[in-house]
C-alpha cells in the first residue's frame, strides 16, 4: 500500500486589525511541512499554511513552547524556527 502526501503550499499573510492581503511565498513551489517550516526557510502554520502576522511565537518565558495561527491551530515549532519568527 502506498502512501499519500499532501503538499500545503506557503501563503505570506500581511494584515492589521482584521484586514488580511494573502500572497504567494516569493519562492515557487514553497510548500509547510508537518512541523511548521516552510521551504523557504519561515516559520508557517502546518495546518492552513500561512505565515506572518497570523502568528504568534513562543517567546520561552512561563515555560510557553507553542506557536498559534489565527485559524485555531497550535503547534511546538522547531527551535531554529521559532527564533526566526520572533
Amino acid at each position: 500500500m502506498s502512501s499519500i502526501t499532501i503538499a500545503i503550499p506557503h501563503m505570506k499573510v500581511h494584515g492589521f486589525s482584521g484586514d488580511h492581503l494573502l500572497e504567494r511565498c516569493e519562492d515557487q513551489g514553497c510548500t509547510v511541512d508537518g512541523s511548521g517550516q516552510a521551504g523557504c526557510g519561515r516559520v508557517a502554520c502546518p495546518n492552513c499554511g500561512f505565515s506572518g502576522s497570523n502568528l504568534s511565537a513562543p517567546d520561552g518565558f512561563d515555560g510557553d513552547t507553542l506557536a498559534r495561527c489565527d485559524c485555531g491551530y497550535a503547534w511546538i515549532p522547531a527551535p531554529d524556527s521559532a527564533r526566526a519568527a520572533a
